[in-house]
């Protein structure tokens, strides 16, 4: 199909085969949910890990997305390479998994396009990101093709940053389900990495954002996305809603290495 977007990490971060893909997603699915009661959805908040390690919490917020009547989502991740460093925007057409083609959402990326003044449009800055990439699988196994999405990932993400973006989602009069891909720290033994995303999890849920990038300053706090956590914050707040904890781990939990891994968290914004 012309104008696509082919996979980057298939069969590194997830199977590149169909079955095998869809078997990991259902397995993945497999979970007991903690009782959350919302008249709306916001947001979520899932890692962007490689499948044996993070899908399983990933799953914690993809179980209550799929009761949502939403069906565009705009996805917010990290550019790793931080080039550019600007927020760009992968404006249209589709992209490929292993599961088929998804839709960009061409409209709404105009939108973003017309009523923010730092986000840019830039194809060439998502060739190589995984972090939009992999939430795309289980949109999949969810909605199959019954769904659009808008990529955009954040080089810089300094608090004006976040703001600006933030303000942009909440002047457009059709709101997308705004999806957030980030992991939480990074490399750092079990009990360290837990300490420390404890300490995110805690501002997250209490919105205050100041306090979010102080802390991460503070204890040198190495979540990936935490530009785009803010973004999902500063919504959630401003709509007076709540931002629940669904699942934590790390990857620890499924290696034998305890010495450097990488924190996991799931989490809903909703009113």
């Amino acid at each position: 199909m012309d104008n696509t977007r082919e996979p980057h990490v298939s069969g590194g971060f997830y199977p590149d085969d169909y079955e095998a893909l869809m078997d990991s997603i259902k397995g993945s699915m497999d979970i007991t949910m903690p009782d959350i009661r919302y008249k709306k959805l916001i947001g979520a908040i899932v890692p962007h890990g490689q499948y044996m390690y993070s899908s399983h919490t990933a799953a914690y917020a993809y179980k209550i997305i799929q009761e949502s009547k939403k069906r565009t989502f705009l996805i917010i991740g990290p550019n790793h390479s931080k080039f550019p460093a600007y927020p760009a925007i992968y404006p249209d057409g589709y992209w490929s998994t292993p599961l088929g083609y998804a839709k960009v959402n061409s409209e709404l990326s105009e939108r973003l396009l017309l009523k923010s003044d730092i986000i840019h449009d830039d194809k060439e800055a998502h060739i190589t990101e995984h972090s939009i990439e992999v939430q795309l699988p289980f949109l999949q196994y969810l909605f199959k093709s019954n769904f659009t999405f808008t990529p955009l990932i954040l080089g810089n993400q300094g608090a004006a940053i976040a703001r600006n973006i933030a303000e942009t989602i909440e002047s457009l009069e059709e709101k997308p389900f705004v999806l957030i891909s980030s992991n939480f720290n990074h490399y750092l033994p079990y009990d360290k990495n837990n300490e420390l995303d404890q300490i995110l999890i805690n501002d997250i849920q209490e919105m205050r954002t100041l306090k979010f990038y102080q802390d991460i300053e503070k204890y040198g706090i190495t979540a990936c996305g935490y530009g785009a956590i803010a973004i999902l914050m500063l919504i959630t707040k401003n709509m007076k809603g709540k931002i629940a904890l669904l699942n934590h781990n790390n990857s620890g939990d499924y290696s034998k290495d305890r010495k450097r891994v990488v924190g996991y968290s799931a989490m809903i914004a909703y009113k």
